[in-house]
């Protein structure tokens, strides 16, 4: 078994965009970091990773202020960010719609459509560069000892190493997660997300579309070659339907959704086909463990905040964990890890909550449900101060944010 001599401060499992975040950040502040992923950490291939193939992320605002700070934003607009500055949103069949615009927000953008290989790529590219840490590439944990003032892990390639702090970034499967045993609640949307890239007939107009159907949300989202990325979130059964059609039937369901806006969609490209799946760890912390992004929660894409969410988990304990090193205090101590759960944990129930609570209130179809959603949108969109407020939320510019990301 090959042992590790030095100690970390902290271990992160995990090199997708939490985890190579987090890495980033506590780096920043001059500790010593450990980076592990299942998989190879560098650039190229996490570029190819078919896993991560045709997935994008919607950034917002707070996201972006945060890969600032963290002098990665130059790569990733360099390589392919699509800024979108309007959002309109539908119902099915209903002329009534709700639009947010950039402009009215005083913004230059309402936020970036951006591939997530493309972060990934950027903060791995960093990291070799400006900051110190050591990746552990192939590296899966297998076990853990909690000692007084440090952890032991140990991982199936017979390689031990010690930290103070383990965070698991590790996704929705989250091995650090299983081995800490910690449990989850699970609500299970029963809905799949079928994304692709398509061509359409007009321009987008940098512009995020969303069309709300009686079997789930469609959105079309702006990219920076003209094209556009398809999330669309439907019923199992529809989506079963949707990856029997060959492209030409694809394309004609899709553009009946966004006709009247782009025209229609002459091409797309291969489609993957996701499940969607709520989970919420029921705490996020163990001893000298925390988890973040995917690993203690996932939501539904409607809204497009899950990536987000999770860069605020990392930027989060990055922060308390640099109060607590000012004050002399470990940044495993469980009082330490306890206030990244209070502050987090109720920010993303928030949201989680919210996205469930659309998800169930546009999947009814009795008039009564669907008069009260017109008039909801109407009274949204019509009433700026209410109409700001969402908008502030989607922007990521509302709640308790890291400072490193105001």
């Amino acid at each position: 078994m090959t042992k590790s001599d030095q100690i970390y401060d902290i271990a992160i499992s995990g090199a997708g965009m939490v985890g190579a975040t987090a890495a980033c950040l506590f780096a920043r502040l001059g500790l010593k970091v450990a980076l592990l992923d299942e998989k190879s950490i560098s650039p190229m291939a996490q570029c190819s990773d078919q896993s991560q193939y045709g997935r994008v992320s919607a950034v917002n605002i707070a996201s972006r202020n945060l890969f600032v700070a963290l002098d990665v934003w130059s790569s990733i607009i360099g390589k392919r960010a699509s800024p979108y500055h309007s959002m309109r949103v539908w119902e099915n069949d209903s002329e009534i719609e709700i639009s947010f615009n950039a402009q009215a927000m005083g913004q230059q953008q309402l936020g970036f459509i951006i591939e997530n290989s493309v972060i990934i790529s950027s903060l791995i590219e960093k990291m070799k560069q400006n900051y110190n840490v050591t990746l552990f590439e192939n590296t899966r944990l297998s076990g853990r000892d909690v000692e007084t003032d440090k952890l032991t892990l140990f991982t199936e390639n017979n390689q031990t190493l010690q930290c103070r702090l383990l965070l698991g970034a590790d996704g929705a499967e989250s091995n650090v997660r299983e081995v800490s045993g910690i449990s989850s609640s699970v609500f299970d949307y029963q809905q799949n997300a079928i994304v692709t890239r398509v061509v359409t007939e007009k321009s987008h107009q940098t512009t995020a579309w969303q069309n709300f159907l009686p079997t789930g949300p469609v959105a079309l989202l702006p990219l920076q070659d003209g094209t556009g990325s398809i999330v669309w979130s439907c019923d199992n059964t529809f989506a079963d339907s949707i990856m029997t059609m060959n492209d030409a039937q694809f394309c004609e369901a899709l553009g009946s959704c966004f006709a009247l806006h782009v025209g229609a969609v002459t091409s797309c490209e291969s489609r993957l086909k996701f499940p969607l799946v709520q989970h919420h760890a029921d705490t996020y912390i163990a001893k000298r463990t925390a988890l973040c992004g995917d690993a203690a929660h996932t939501t539904h894409p409607l809204a497009g905040l899950g990536a987000n969410l999770g860069f605020m988990d990392a930027a989060s304990i990055a922060e308390v964990a640099s109060a607590a090193r000012d004050r002399n205090i470990d940044i495993g101590n469980h009082s330490v890890l306890r206030r990244y759960e209070r502050w987090r944990k109720g920010e993303n129930t928030l949201v989680l909550e919210t996205m469930k609570g659309f998800k169930t209130l546009f999947a009814k179809e009795q008039e009564v449900f669907r008069a009260a959603r017109r008039t909801g949108l109407s009274l949204v969109d019509g009433i700026a101060p209410l109409k700001n407020l969402f908008a502030g939320f989607a922007m990521g510019l509302s709640g308790d944010l890291p400072k490193i990301c105001r």
